[in-house]
């Protein structure tokens, strides 16, 4: 073999190595970047907490939600977009599956601390109870159980807002969900 043709094939194999490399590094850049986290918040007229005499979970029941969800993403993206609420929750179970969400239930001297699971639309679908306008026809449902050292109470709670943690937004029916133009929050000083 001459030494011209054996430096060809050195070059040729160099050249195969680089390209492979090139694309374990671009794959390994592109699978090692977090995807965004959404957080949710919610609002409703009425909610109630009712204690589940056999266990430790309660039942949550919002009435008067607002059709649309607000959305938001933590830093570093700083996106927020308006996520319709019943498409938000027939997508619940898909997407947190057996990891329910945690959620705060704020309002006038309540803030208690849970998980939500399971949501159900009592007295229609959720496309015909969640709605900005029109009469309140039912109700939305949760099991919430109580983080450790929360006590919901089980009084009336009006204009209850809840705040909804950690969506991942790539592989899961959440994303889409957006019904108006997504809104850009713009980082201090810009």
């Amino acid at each position: 073999m001459t030494r011209e043709r054996k430096s060809l094939i050195a070059g040729v194999g160099v050249l195969i190595f680089t390209v492979i490399l090139a694309g374990v590094a671009v794959t390994a850049h592109n699978t090692s970047e977090p995807e965004p986290e959404w957080l949710m918040v919610m609002n409703a007229e009425t909610g109630e907490f009712q204690k589940d005499t056999t266990g430790e979970d309660y039942t949550l029941s919002l009435t008067g939600l607002s059709a649309g969800t607000l959305a938001f993403t933590d830093r570093p993206e700083r996106e927020a977009q308006t996520w319709d609420t019943a498409a938000f929750l027939d997508a619940w179970a898909s997407d947190f599956g057996d990891d329910p969400p945690n959620a705060v239930v704020s309002a006038s001297g309540v803030r208690v601390a849970v998980t939500l699971s399971n949501p159900q639309a009592i007295g229609g679908t959720f496309t015909e109870i969640v709605q900005d306008s029109g009469p309140i026809t039912g109700a939305v449902t949760f099991t919430a159980t109580p983080l450790p050292g929360q006590e919901p109470p089980t009084s009336l709670i009006t204009q209850p807002t809840l705040f909804i943690d950690d969506v991942i937004s790539v592989g899961n029916s959440f994303a889409g969900l957006a019904f108006h133009e997504p809104l850009t929050l713009l980082t201090p000083g810009t």
